[in-house]
């Protein structure tokens, strides 16, 4: 069996887990968009009886903040779709398929290029209007929140992962190929069974 015989094998759906790619989903839904959700609703009081108009009456110009709060909190589950999609086949075809591999890189790639535009480079600015403080907002004063350094190594991190999908390969290829075996063993059996009816 050459190479390309190995790799085309491993890309075929029967050598893939249903399971595996529902676990998959179930966990990068639930890290990136049903988690995210839940805690900003929490925060922000939309799973209580208070009216967000209200409070952003009450609280003047953290109105505008909870506002942009809740645009980036849209947008990060808006953006992570593609990681749930991308964790799909990752999670189908098993450790130590070659098939793994470049949806494994994909993921690690996106993951880096979310945690960028999630975190807008690494800099967040919140303007300073009236509503804070009486007459600054004449200066054009802004609070800046700078977390450049955390990302830069976030992403870095990501990147690394992309690495990783190889030595992942390498470490199951031997297991991975021995399920293979025995699986194919047990399908023959099969058809000798039946064929012997």
């Amino acid at each position: 069996m050459t190479l390309k015989d190995d790799i085309l094998e491993d890309f075929s759906p029967k050598n893939g887990s249903l399971l595996g790619a529902f676990i998959s989903f179930l966990i990068t839904t639930s890290i990136f968009v049903i988690i995210p959700f839940l805690i900003f609703n929490f925060l922000f009081g939309a799973m209580a009886d208070i009216d967000i108009e209200e409070l952003k009456d009450i609280m003047g110009g953290i109105g505008d903040v909870i506002d942009g709060m809740w645009d980036f909190a849209f947008n990060l589950m808006k953006y992570a779709i593609p990681l749930v999609l991308l964790s799909i086949p990752a999670g189908f075809y098993r450790p130590g398929s070659y098939a793994r591999i470049p949806f494994k890189m994909l993921y690690a790639m996106y993951l880096a290029a979310w945690m960028w535009i999630a975190s807008r480079g690494g800099i967040f600015e919140i303007p300073i209007d009236d509503s804070f403080f009486e007459g600054l907002s004449q200066l054009g004063l802004s609070i800046g929140i700078d977390v450049r350094y955390i990302v830069y190594v976030t992403v870095m991190i990501c990147f690394a992962k992309m690495f990783l999908a190889f030595s992942e390969f390498g470490g199951h290829r031997k297991k991975y190929l021995e399920k293979i075996e025995k699986k194919k063993d047990k399908m023959s059996e099969r058809k000798a069974r039946r064929l012997s009816e």
